[in-house]
């Protein structure tokens, strides 16, 4: 019997065709069609001028100098600094990150099958285990320099399952998913002619577009393969043309090459392409690939004399506020409340959950309807009967216990995120023991971005002598050992949030049954000086520029995506450059809000430069 005479299921050609398309797929991964153009420019599009000065925008689009709020010789403003962080527009270190190729994290993948083809598929591959988004903003970063790094085979496998289980439901929910009611071949071929676009964030090339088209037709047609007689429905070609289109490099990956016929003096640089820039804002904003707005405005290369316009527009939107409140949620770590390790007798898991409940409507409502220093210095926040009694405050009315209400807060006892009862219990042990350096040193890492240095192992009988101090008896004993060198810092912020216990409550009696005395001197990076308690803390670290520009510093790290990109803040003896460029642009925009800040993050030269590749 001649295996051309069989007919076989169409499962059975998925493996073959897949491998082909994917081969063909990368050996036109270097044919990218980039836009043309000479000459020397600024970021924002217009030529640089003497001096730096940028070109048309100013201010409000991302040129080499940025005219208001730009570098200059961008100072950061006092203790917590560099009074010099750059030496001007033409400082090399504006520019953070070479020409690249990154691959999209996971949650990127899932987001791009969300946008792609709808929110059903995109929980279904989670809920079936098919991929994993991890609980990091940056879950599975890998970035590919511009040389060929190949992907294993446990992440290949990830990726053809996905691929795989996304065409079987495109096939399944044809009609749903393509809108293509008549069943015609022209109908889905328009539908894959978009999609390829929205996949590849970026109009096909000719070569491209070809060779797309040919997939399917090969599909609709009979043909033998291995022996057997081949013919697919228009359901099937079209599952496994979106198959192909999710295995495909061009979308997979990210790229940051920009155009090496058009490069910036001022900073040194290679502009991202249109097609680029739009990409990566739509994923520094939403996590999310470019929408049809950013999509049209590549295409005719206005996204970046138009930035600006952008920037208001996908911030105006929800799943811009989303996302971004994730990211600080990441950030600040409330979102790893329930699990927090405690005294079950104290808190319970549904308490913990309350808890998180109440910092992503605090975060939110701090972002979105108030100033960026309302995450340390507001006194509102949201509470069920739970938190209103860890709070010592009115509770929702009477029958609605488990409702979030906003309540305002002892002005005296609270302020913003430092003393949030969530936080607080995070870092916390269960015992209450060893809170001043646990807390301090997140206050210092998160508030202030300062490095976090491991707890070293001889500190081993210091930590077990803490069972019996208080906590300005730790920090007496700590300044004068051999750990002050690292305590000095952490110790002052620790011991100002000596009033919170382990689960976050307002004390005055620690448990020991002394008078807690939160009294401190703290370091010169935030201005020195006394604080009787965390409220006067909060409000110092809200008036100091190093807050500031740790917050600027942390968008931008964010904006770079890899982790091998550092972003430096502003410290004395480590000017921080980019970072100080966003803090100075946006303290000189007059910059009041976190919407402010992610415009001066954008807007700053390492957002669109590359540096050219080694």
């Amino acid at each position: 019997m001649r295996k051309a005479n069989r007919v076989c299921s169409s499962g059975c050609l998925l493996v073959s065709f897949m491998l082909a398309v994917l081969a063909a797929a990368a050996a036109s991964c270097s044919k990218r069609h980039l836009p043309g153009g000479t000459g020397v420019v600024g970021v924002d599009g217009g030529p640089v001028g003497a001096g730096g000065a940028s070109g048309p925008g100013g201010a409000s689009g991302p040129g080499a100098s940025g005219g208001p709020g730009g570098p200059g010789t961008a100072g950061v403003g006092g203790p917590g600094g560099s009074t010099e962080a750059c030496s001007g527009a033409s400082d090399s270190r504006l520019v953070v990150a070479d020409q690249r190729i990154l691959r999209l994290t996971t949650n990127e993948l899932l987001n791009t099958v969300r946008y792609l083809i709808d929110g059903t598929e995109a929980a279904a591959l989670v809920n079936g285990g098919v991929i994993d988004p991890g609980d990091s903003v940056y879950a599975n970063r890998t970035f590919l320099p511009l040389t060929n790094r190949a992907i294993d085979d446990s992440e290949l496998t990830i990726l053809q399952n996905v691929a795989s289980h996304v065409g079987g439901y495109v096939r399944d929910n044809f009609v749903q998913v393509t809108g293509c009611a008549t069943m015609k071949d022209e109908c889905v071929t328009a539908y894959l002619a978009d999609l390829a676009v929205k996949a590849y964030r970026r109009q096909l090339g000719p070569d491209e577009r070809d060779r797309f088209n040919r997939v399917y037709d090969q599909l609709r047609s009979q043909q033998i393969v291995n022996g057997y007689a081949v013919t697919f429905t228009i359901q099937e070609a079209t599952g496994y043309a979106v198959s192909a289109l999710l295995s495909s490099p061009q979308m997979l990956w990210r790229w940051e090459v920009g155009d090496p016929a058009v490069v910036s003096a001022s900073p040194a640089g290679v502009p991202l392409t249109d097609d680029e820039l739009a990409t990566q804002l739509a994923f520094f904003l939403t996590d999310q690939p470019p929408d049809d707005a950013l999509l049209t405005a590549a295409a005719g290369r206005t996204v970046r004399i138009n930035l600006a316009a952008h920037v208001d527009r996908l911030l105006a939107t929800q799943k811009a506020r989303d996302w971004l409140r994730v990211v600080i949620e990441t950030y600040f770590k409330t979102n790893r409340i329930p699990g927090a390790v405690v005294d079950t007798a104290k808190v319970t898991p549904a308490l913990l959950s309350d808890m998180q409940t109440e910092a992503t409507l605090f975060i939110d409502k701090a972002l979105w309807k108030g100033n960026l220093t309302d995450l340390l210095l507001s006194r509102a926040t949201f509470v069920d009967e739970g938190l209103a009694n860890i709070y010592g405050v009115p509770g929702p009315p009477t029958g609605m216990a488990t409702a979030f209400v906003q309540s305002a807060l002892p002005p005296e006892q609270r302020s913003g995120l430092l003393t949030n009862a969530g936080l607080l219990t995070l870092k916390s042990h269960p015992n209450g023991r060893g809170l001043v350096a646990i807390r301090g040193a997140f206050v210092a890492s998160a508030y202030l971005c300062l490095p976090q240095v491991p707890h070293p192992a001889s500190a081993a009988a210091d930590t077990a002598a803490l069972a019996t101090q208080t906590a300005r008896d730790q920090v007496a004993a700590r300044a004068s050992s051999a750990c002050n060198g690292c305590h000095a810092t952490i110790d002052a912020f620790g011991l100002a949030l000596d009033e919170y216990d382990a689960v976050g409550r307002f004390r005055t009696i620690d448990d020991f049954g002394q008078p807690v005395t939160t009294q401190t001197a703290l370091p010169a990076l935030v201005g020195g000086g006394d604080v009787a308690n965390a409220v006067e803390l909060a409000e110092t670290l809200a008036e100091q520029p190093a807050f500031t520009n740790c917050m600027a510093r942390t968008l931008l790290q964010v904006a770079m995506v890899d982790a091998a990109t550092v972003v430096d803040v502003p410290l004395p003896g480590q000017p921080g450059c980019a970072a100080a460029d966003v803090a100075q642009r946006y303290r000189s925009a007059g910059g009041k809000t976190f919407s402010d800040l992610v415009a001066a993050t954008i807007n700053t030269p390492a957002f669109g430069l590359r540096r050219t590749a080694p």
